[in-house]
């Protein structure tokens, strides 16, 4: 994606990402993380590093005033991850129902550059198909193409 994004530092294995959010409530360090929860497939997590607790937090709401750069930051942490693995696929929920919408207005603002390499499916709480604008999805599944 041609967005800004935060410069990341990432483990050997490429399943955690790091980096500092920059605006109007500070300098607030980010995680990502992705689990493997089944044969090829990855959940991603994401949300604040919580120092004292040495956990992501991902209920947090920062408000830091970079929620796109911070998304794009997010998206970049996959594309990275299944340039080196092309066969995973990741699983994304988010922790409320508003971050999941927050989740699908990012996904859908980038769609058509997205489709160039990925197959996005949304989960309508009954069945997976393949990503629609302007539809309710309750999770996603992204693959390479």
């Amino acid at each position: 994606m041609n967005l800004p994004k935060y410069p990341v530092t990432v483990s050997d294995d490429l399943l955690v990402y790091e980096f500092f959010s920059e605006g109007p409530r500070g300098h607030i360090r980010k995680g990502v993380f992705y689990t493997r929860i089944g044969k090829d497939l990855y959940n991603l997590g994401f949300g604040d590093w919580i120092e004292k607790l040495q956990e992501l937090d991902d209920s947090s709401r920062t408000n830091n005033g970079d929620r796109d750069k911070v998304l794009a930051t997010v998206a970049a942490t996959a594309i990275a991850l299944t340039n080196r693995f092309p066969a995973i696929r990741i699983f994304i929920e988010g922790s409320t129902a508003a971050r999941t919408r927050l989740y699908q207005i990012g996904i859908g603002s980038n769609l058509e550059e997205i489709n160039e390499d990925f197959d996005i499916q949304g989960f309508t709480g009954e069945k997976w198909e393949s990503f629609q604008r302007r539809r309710n999805y309750t999770a996603f599944l992204i693959s390479r193409k």
